[in-house]
């Protein structure tokens, strides 16, 4: 009798996990899932510009450094401020990756497209250069204190001579460009527009020191 009741119990145990496992299951598989987009992604790509042509080649290499970015500036975030000191991020719009990161070749094409060099390298090319570039993104950033809002890009360069490590010349360069539009797309635009501001200002001081 005593087995028999046993027997009985074991089975219902039985039932009852397979049950339970059962309705685990059917809720697993009835989650929501999360069904958002993924964040837009824009570029910086420096298309337009067309560099100043130098008098004649140095014959030199040119060793373009990556560029840095000072915090809160070194990451795919897009960043905008809507009163001072404080620095927000769009939450469905992002760079394709870093602006200090897409900014290299930008500025590697410049200086070729200037005609004042052998060649222009940049990291990790083995080639030994003559000078050296480096430049740091200290802010680029939408702002909506004005209106329209405006991107505000600002950058420092540096000229270094690779024989003596002298530095020849450094700069803090800082533009401003009107968004076309209140979001992150207007944001994208003027940055690219600012780039190319940026580096009208830049490539010309370079070279007086590059030559």
């Amino acid at each position: 009798m005593t087995g028999a009741v046993g027997g009985r119990w074991v089975v219902g145990v039985g039932r009852w996990l397979w049950v339970s496992l059962a309705v685990v299951v059917l809720a697993g598989c009835t989650l929501p899932q999360d069904s958002s987009p993924p964040p837009q992604s824009y570029l910086l790509d420096g298309s337009g510009f067309s560099s100043p042509m130098a008098r004649r080649s140095s014959g030199k290499t040119l060793l373009v450094t990556a560029p840095k970015a000072a915090p809160g500036f070194d990451s795919k975030q897009i960043a905008y401020i809507k009163e001072p000191l404080k620095l927000d991020y769009y939450n469905d719009s992002v760079w394709s990756d870093t602006p200090s990161k897409m900014l290299l070749p930008i500025l590697v094409r410049a200086f070729e497209g200037t005609g004042a060099f052998k060649a222009v390298i940049a990291p990790p090319a083995p080639t030994l250069a003559d000078m050296r570039v480096d430049v740091d993104v200290i802010r680029l950033q939408q702002e909506f204190m004005t209106q329209p809002s405006r991107v505000r890009l600002t950058a420092r360069i540096k000229v270094l001579s690779m024989r003596n490590g002298h530095v020849l010349a450094t700069q803090v360069f800082e533009v401003f460009e009107p968004a076309p539009s209140e979001d992150a797309y207007g944001a994208a635009r003027a940055a690219n527009a600012a780039v190319q501001k940026l580096l009208g200002d830049m490539i010309p001081f370079a070279l007086r020191y590059l030559g």
